[in-house]
This record gives structure tokens, C-alpha cells and sequence, in this order.
């Protein structure tokens, strides 16, 4: 089985590459850009695989609400070329997707959103991958979308950093750590995740799928988990988004959970024991 990974030197995409099983093939920005109808054409119509992972998305969430038409070109009508090129060639797709098409609706903890939830964004970042969402089924109806949330993993994001190796750099650098508690996800190691996508494409499914790791917790619970699982000494301080003072709004509440999956991934916690514990950063029990 031939798989075009877009992307793949992306933080998801490396763990993809090695975690996806076949002949596989990867491209990112500077091999092919989403938004250019012609490469996007040209690449897939000469490749032609039986599979095509769109991993490809500007989630700058801050500068998606001053760059719209970045945000759009990339995650929805960027999304919707690949798709239709992969419907015309009769290839599979799987479209990444994430838990800030949701956010809107007033729910409370342990509701988390499943795949049968209508989107509610309230971001443009999160309306654009909606919009890309729409898109993708519109033209090519057996497409794979997987909803993912908070991502972290053994290799570096574009970012450069993770959220556990910032919370502990941060420890170790600054005397107050402050971290917003008032926005609720659901945390998930791109290992895990990658594993799960590899699943999905051998199995051939389609439809929608949230593929995160079970139960829920805040940014600042997140960050105390870190702490605690590395015994790190740190004066961490609650704050709330407001004061955080971010441009682009985000959701409250965005954890999901799966009613499409045969069983839920693992807890959180317990993905977060063991990337440290690979990191070299688990405390000894």
C-alpha cells in the first residue's frame, strides 16, 4: 500500500512515518503546498497512492484571526483541492481535524463532545478546519476525518517545544508559573494517535472518529500532572484565559470522547507517564 503523508515533518506527521505500515511518501511546506491547486494536482495525479494523509494545517490560533485568509486557503478550501484530487484519482483520504471545531455550547465537565456534536467554533481557527471538514466530505464522501486535541510526542513540533517540555523549562527558569485553568480538553501523545490512524487505514473506515486520550483536564492540570510526575518543585499559579490575554477567543470546554472507536485510548495520565518516562524525565516511583 502506497501513503503520501502531507506534512510529514510535522510533530503528528514524523510519529505517521514511523508508526504507518506500506510504501510510504513524505511531503511538507517546501515539497508541496496545499493551497497551490496545480501542485496539489499534479503531485497526487503522478503518485497516485492508495492512501493520503492530510496532516497540513496553519493552527497559529492567535494569527489565524489576524490572517483569515491564510487560515481558510490552508485548512478549508486547501483541504477541499486535496480531496477532490484524491476522489478523482480513487484515492483514500484521512483529513486531520481537531477539538476546536467545538467550544461554543455551554457544557460542563465530564460531557465531552463525540462525533455525532455538531461544530460550534469560536475561533476562526476553528471555524476554518470546519469549514475544511464540510469541504472534504462534499468532495469525497468515503473520506477519513479524525478530530485530535492537545497534542504533545517525541518528536519537536514546528513550535520547537511541547507543552510538558515548556511547563518544565519554565520551572526551571522563572520563580512564578501561571497557567490557564479555565480551558478543559482532553491532552493527547501523537504516538498514540498515530497508532490508532495506522488502525483506522488498514481497516479501510471512513466518517468521523475522535482519537484522543481518555478523560479530561485543564491547561493547568495538565501542567501540575507534569510537575508532580517529575517531582518538579514549581510555584504554579491558576490564571484565567481573560487574564492570559490572548487575541483569538478559545473554548472552555473541548474535551471529546469516542461512541465510533471499539475502546478508548489510555488515560492521559498515564500517556503523560510514559512520554516522560522516554523522555528521561519520569520521576522513579
Amino acid at each position: 500500500m502506497k501513503i503520501v503523508v502531507i506534512g510529514a515533518r510535522g510533530q503528528l506527521g514524523q510519529d505517521l512515518m514511523r508508526e504507518l505500515r506500506g510504501e510510504l511518501i513524505g511531503l511538507d511546506h517546501q515539497d508541496f503546498d496545499v493551497t497551490d491547486g496545480v501542485t496539489v494536482s499534479q503531485t497526487l495525479e503522478t503518485l497516485r497512492p492508495d492512501w493520503v494523509v492530510n496532516t497540513a494545517g496553519f493552527h497559529r490560533v492567535d494569527e489565524c484571526e489576524i490572517n483569515p485568509r491564510l487560515s481558510f486557503g490552508v485548512n478549508a478550501l486547501g483541504a477541499g483541492d486535496v480531496a477532490r484530487v484524491c476522489a478523482r484519482i480513487g484515492s483514500r483520504l484521512l483529513f486531520c481535524s481537531t477539538d476546536y471545531v467545538f467550544g461554543g455550547a455551554s457544557r460542563g465537565p465530564g460531557s465531552p463532545y463525540t462525533e455525532t456534536d455538531a461544530p460550534d467554533p469560536v475561533n476562526v481557527y476553528g471555524i476554518s478546519k470546519a469549514a475544511g471538514e464540510r469541504l472534504v466530505l462534499h468532495a469525497h464522501p468515503g473520506a477519513l476525518i479524525v478530530r485530535a486535541s492537545g497534542l504533545y510526542g517525541m518528536s519537536t513540533s514546528k513550535k520547537g517545544w511541547t507543552f510538558p517540555e515548556l511547563m518544565l523549562q519554565l520551572a526551571a527558569t522563572c520563580p512564578l508559573v501561571r497557567v490557564v485553568d479555565d480551558q478543559v480538553l482532553s491532552p493527547t501523545n501523537t504516538l498514540d494517535l498515530a497508532r490508532t490512524m495506522r488502525t483506522l487505514i488498514d481497516e479501510g473506515h471512513s466518517g468521523i472518529y475522535h482519537v484522543v486520550n481518555d478523560g479530561e483536564c485543564s491547561w493547568y492540570e495538565f501542567a501540575r500532572a507534569t510537575f508532580e510526575l517529575t517531582r518538579t518543585a514549581a510555584n504554579l499559579e491558576p490564571q484565567t484565559t481573560e487574564e492570559a490575554g490572548r487575541r483569538a477567543r478559545r473554548p472552555a470546554y473541548s474535551a471529546m470522547a469516542s461512541r465510533a472507536l471499539p475502546a478508548p485510548l489510555r488515560h492521559w495520565r498515564e500517556a503523560l507517564a510514559d512520554y516522560l518516562r522516554q523522555k528521561g524525565r519520569l520521576a522513579p516511583a
